[in-house]
């Protein structure tokens, strides 16, 4: 990479470097508004954001660093915890009563979504691709391997675990890199002394396979039949649905219930025949013309 190229690209990747419009991307607007881009640094970062959440949110004029920009000495408090760093789901839904004092984020970012439990239980969502939640596969869930990342695992792609490839430094390989924390050769691992054993990735059979469909299986019948006995116990208490009780206390579901309403030419009968009693209530002459 020549002097100059290098001078260009440290100018557009640099935060504290004065801005140039030619240098203006579509996207700038949504980087400086999300991770507060283009800030200088002498710029503060928000007291309430280091606590946990900021009500002026991406309006701030402070600066907001990502968590992974943040030391967690200095603000343990980010570090530890989720605060604006996933999408309520409340907010998804409506439902969410905080406003802008909720800890989590609201806002469409599908990259900042929580994980879609259907998926993440069965490995099956019905949404399929239209699922606003993140289907985290499987295999990014296992924990990287001790072995490769010291540089070999015997057991290659059997290895249980994850092998995540990464570019170590080859001084650090060798014994000393003189620039510490600031290289920018590759990755400096911390290799502990008590390593356990690799083990072998055991594949699951097909008898195993059939064993967890019966189990969702079944736990998706309970949850059905959880479900319809609620509905039957609302049904029976309130009367709306089925045979439960009415408000005057008879019972629902027959026939022979009838509540008739007959018209006269100058006045309004009302006939109420309940079960098999049947009460006649005094004729109500309500005479409609005389009134108008």
């Amino acid at each position: 990479m020549s002097v100059g190229v290098r001078a260009v690209a440290d100018r557009i990747v640099s935060p504290d470097a004065p801005r140039d419009p030619s240098f203006n991307f579509s996207f700038s607007p949504f980087l400086a508004k999300t991770f507060s881009f283009g800030l200088a640094s002498d710029v503060p970062v928000c007291k309430a954001y280091r606590e946990g959440h900021c009500p002026l949110g991406p309006t701030c004029p402070d600066r907001h660093p990502t968590p992974s920009r943040i030391s967690s000495a200095t603000s343990p408090a980010i570090s530890a915890s989720t605060h604006g760093t996933l999408v309520c789901k409340h907010f998804l839904k409506g439902l969410c009563k905080k406003g802008i004092k909720c800890e989590y984020l609201h806002e469409y970012n599908l990259r900042r979504m929580p994980e879609c439990q259907n998926f993440a239980r069965t490995g099956y969502c019905p949404n399929g691709d239209e699922c606003l939640y993140q289907h985290v596969p499987e295999e990014a869930k296992l924990p990287p391997c001790e072995h490769y990342e010291r540089g070999f695992c015997e057991l290659g792609p059997l290895c249980a675990k994850k092998h995540v490839r990464k570019k170590l430094c080859r001084f650090y390989l060798a014994g000393f890199c003189p620039e510490g924390r600031a290289c920018l050769e590759g990755s400096h691992p911390r290799w502990p002394d008590n390593l356990p054993k690799p083990m072998i990735k055991v594949a699951k059979t097909e008898a195993d396979l059939e064993r967890e469909r019966a189990r969702i299986r079944e736990e998706q019948e309970k949850e059905e039949e959880r479900e319809r006995e609620w509905r039957r116990e609302n049904r029976g208490r309130d009367g709306r649905f089925g045979r439960g009780r009415t408000r005057d206390g008879n019972r629902t579901g027959h026939h022979n219930h009838v509540k008739t309403v007959q018209p006269r030419t100058f006045g309004l009968r009302f006939n109420l025949n309940l079960g098999n009693h049947q009460f006649r209530k005094q004729q109500l002459d309500l005479n409609i013309a005389a009134h108008v």
